[in-house]
Parts: structure tokens; sequence; C-alpha cells
């Protein structure tokens, strides 16, 4: 299995999308950001999914969100995914276009950027 020795937290609007991946799946409740404090509460060495992520579009907000992918996710070998139907609603567009780790995939506003 993928994940089978590895702690997989996923924050989800519709638990029944992940069910069958992993039974040892832990749903992160609705109010988890990306914030150290949030963060401190999982293991290293951990995968985090937020699915239908958008930030909550403040300067503290986007500072935290900064720091946490910046400096904690890679001292603490956790890696982050984060599923975004909307490039423009997250708040981090600049952000996202100059990351070196950016996957975009399957919609005319990802052909759009890759072009």
């Amino acid at each position: 299995m993928l994940f089978s020795d590895i702690a997989l937290f996923i924050q989800t609007k519709d638990e029944q999308d992940f069910n069958l991946i992993n039974k040892k799946i832990k749903f992160l409740s609705s109010d988890f950001n990306v914030t150290e404090k949030d963060f401190l509460a999982l293991p290293n060495d951990s995968i985090v999914i937020l699915d239908d992520f958008s930030l909550q579009n403040t300067k503290q907000n986007k500072t935290e969100f900064l720091k946490v992918i910046n400096y904690y996710l890679r001292h603490h070998n956790i890696t982050l995914f984060l599923v975004i139907h909307n490039i423009y609603s997250t708040g981090l567009m600049n952000e996202i276009l100059i990351a070196p780790h950016v996957i975009l995939a399957y919609s005319n506003l990802g052909y759009y950027i890759l072009r």
C-alpha cells in the first residue's frame, strides 16, 4: 500500500472521497489551518492533504502560511498537498506560481498557466 507506514492526515468536506484509500487515515477538523500551532499536533514524517484549500486572505494568515511551508514542513519532514480548484481564490496566486514544487493538472487554467 502506498502510505502503509506513513501517518496520513486529510481535511475534506466529504470523508467518503478518501475512505477507500487507506483505513489508517486520520481526518482533520474543518478548523485546521496552515499554521505552526495546528501542525505542532502532527507527528514528523507525515503527509497532510487539504482538500478544497483556500486561504483566508489576511496579511497575518499569509505570513503564517509562508512560515509553515518554507520552514516548518521541511524541518519536520511533513509533506503537504493542497488540492486547489480555483488558484485565484486562494490568495496565494504569486506564491503558487513561483513555487518550485507545484503540480497543476487537468484544468483549463492549469494549462493556461503552464503555457
